[in-house]
């Protein structure tokens, strides 16, 4: 693909993919980010894109996926930095915060085991905090279908967590 129509049928789009990263990352460095990471990472691939049928689609699904991955980072950043504070200075038991750790890996494990779209509504609402009308935009689902993944995820995972205790 050309540099000229990489940039007509993939930057047209770059308010729409920034739009979207900002509403689920809640910060502009963030946004600009995702979507710059996005962009290159479609510009690496550009002779693929020649077979993609709705590019708005593509780009939007494409941010969205690096906004996924760029939370994942920013939880795992988050959950070292949680273990430092414990070991040095918290005031937790040694064998609670073995449990809790313990207790983390295999809710994280279970929820991969979630539908992907059952997964992707949890995260978007936990880790990312959108609310139900963002989660329905972002994942091309009316409301009450957003609430009712939702739901249904974290009921799923209740089952599965009790199911191992």
């Amino acid at each position: 693909m050309a540099t000229d129509n990489f940039k007509h049928l993939v930057l047209t789009h770059y308010g729409s993919m920034y739009r979207v990263a900002y509403s689920i990352l809640r910060d502009r460095d963030d946004a600009q980010d995702a979507v710059q990471d996005a962009v290159a990472a479609m510009w690496a691939q550009r002779a693929r894109l020649s077979e993609i049928d709705n590019y708005e689609s593509f780009c939007v699904k494409a941010v969205k996926n690096r906004c996924i991955d760029m939370m994942r980072t920013r939880a795992a950043r988050q959950e070292f930095s949680d273990e430092d504070t414990v070991q040095h200075g918290g005031h937790v038991n040694p064998v609670e915060e073995i449990e809790a750790r313990d207790s983390l890996s295999i809710v994280k494990s279970l929820v991969e085991q979630l539908p992907p779209i059952q997964r992707e509504v949890l995260r978007l609402r936990s880790e990312a905090g959108c609310d139900l009308q963002e989660i329905a935009r972002l994942t091309g689902v009316t409301h009450e279908n957003a609430r009712t993944l939702l739901s249904r995820a974290r009921r799923r995972l209740k089952e599965l967590y009790n199911n191992i205790k």
